[in-house]
């Protein structure tokens, strides 16, 4: 039996994270948190912490790539210049901030939002 995850994907011992599926993915949660919360992707990628609100779009955005796309905090850490225990950090904070009705609310509209996004590119519907 192959240890999955509650969305029937590898679980995160046993993924095996292609390079170009990792970078589509962390780009999906991107585009949907800048654009949800309204920052500038660049600053999102910035090698710099950048304002408080930069700062919490990519902790969320790297929420999101762990949790409802299941990639390892490594290949999480590549893709955002960070390294795996800052992304480790960043979810803790995020998972901190869900006692917050809205705050959580938010985050379960971008992680269906984001798992529509790649099923839909997976089954072939996207562009």
């Amino acid at each position: 039996m192959t240890d999955l995850d509650i969305a029937g994907r590898p679980g995160r011992g046993g993924r095996d994270d292609s390079a170009g599926e990792v970078a589509s993915g962390c780009r999906a949660a991107e585009t949907l948190v800048v654009a949800a919360l309204r920052v500038r992707r660049d600053a999102v990628r910035a090698r710099r912490r950048g304002t408080a609100k930069e700062s919490a779009a990519r902790q969320i955005a790297m929420y999101l790539a762990h949790t409802s796309l299941g990639f390892s905090l490594s290949a999480i850490g590549r893709q955002f210049g960070r390294d795996r225990t800052t992304v480790a950090h960043a979810i803790a904070r995020i998972e901190d901030r869900r006692d917050d009705p809205a705050f959580d609310r938010l985050l379960d509209y971008l992680s269906a939002a984001l798992e529509l996004w790649v099923s839909a590119f997976q089954s072939g519907g996207g562009a």
